[in-house]
């Protein structure tokens, strides 16, 4: 980087290089940081980059990066299987490794011996308390939840949250910084299970497979009703500013004669249990609520992802 480049732009750790951490280094990489992108596996850490260079094309076609940008923009990432290599001399280190409360503990223990005391510790996991992660560390004021939102280069919401330890410096210079990014920081005030996003789409989730599990509605019918009604205006609404504009009376009257019924079962659906015992994991088995013919998930990705560049068009132009 160039001394203009380094000033102000403190250097960024990304650990784990998988499906979240590419594209979370590639981010902080557009702001101008350099970034250490460290995971054991080095063939992980080549398809990382050969993933980076293909998903730089969606930030030139977003008009996020100009098409110049670009080559400077992937040399700001050094991989490394040293995961001390990788963290020397970072201020903020974002960890996106798999979902293992045991594994998290273990590596912010490293990372909090590794890194110099300024350091901040964020972890990407959308369900584990940010709290219990930071048991691990000495320094548990400087760990914080930033939970970016797959596809990260795409997808502007980042959820921030503290532990019951964090202090909120660490809060204010983790919301601060990715904002300098131009990503959405949303404060998740309490540490709670599953933060916002998780709660809420799961909650969706969970009736979603109740109507199929009752006989009511197909999959595919499923997904034709939310992709063609609450899927084309939340972008612009929202569901808050939905129900000013719908009437929170209305709203209110339709909460007492609906509330009820809806499904409340704290157990996973029988029917998600059914096609795991049956084998249909998903797209990746090829069966799951659909079947899935072979490079048809990676249609659907493209299609979601030409989706989402023309949304953060929109909300360029939109300022």
């Amino acid at each position: 980087m160039t001394g203009a480049e380094q000033q102000g732009r403190p250097k960024v750790a990304v650990v784990g290089a998988g499906r979240m951490g590419h594209g979370i280094a590639l981010e902080f990489a557009r702001g101008g940081h350099a970034v250490g992108l460290y995971d054991l596996d080095a063939r992980r850490l080549a398809d990382a980059l050969a993933e980076a260079r293909r998903d730089v094309q969606d930030l030139v076609a977003a008009d996020v990066l100009a098409p110049t940008e670009v080559a400077a923009t992937l040399a700001r990432i050094t991989p490394s299987a040293d995961l001390e290599h990788a963290v020397a001399g970072a201020r903020f280190v974002n960890e996106a490794i798999a979902e293992d409360l045991a594994a998290k503990r273990d590596l912010f223990a490293r990372l909090d011996r590794l890194c110099p005391p300024p350091a901040i510790l964020a972890s990407n996991t959308s369900s584990i308390s940010i709290s219990a992660i930071a048991e691990a560390c000495t320094r548990p004021e400087r760990v914080v939840l930033a939970h970016w939102v797959l596809p990260p280069h795409l997808v502007p919401v980042v959820e921030v949250a503290p532990g019951r330890r964090t202090d909120d410096v660490t809060v204010q210079a983790t919301r601060s910084l990715l904002e300098a990014l131009g990503k959405w920081p949303v404060y998740v005030k309490q540490d709670i299970p599953g933060y916002l996003l998780n709660r809420l789409q799961f909650a969706l989730l969970r009736e979603a497979f109740h109507l199929i599990e009752a006989g009511i509605v197909t999959p595919a019918d499923l997904d034709r009703l939310i992709q063609g009604s609450l899927g084309r205006r939340m972008p612009v609404v929202g569901v808050m500013r939905q129900a000013d504009l719908a009437g929170l009376d209305v709203y209110n009257q339709i909460f007492k004669y609906l509330g009820p019924d809806l499904n409340a079962s704290p157990a996973p659906p029988r029917i998600l249990a059914q096609a795991l015992a049956d084998g249909r994991r998903g797209a990746v088995a090829g069966q799951g609520m659909y079947a899935w013919s072979a490079g048809e998930a990676d249609t659907f990705i493209q299609r979601r992802n030409a989706w989402l560049v023309r949304l953060l068009r929109d909300d360029r132009a939109a300022g």
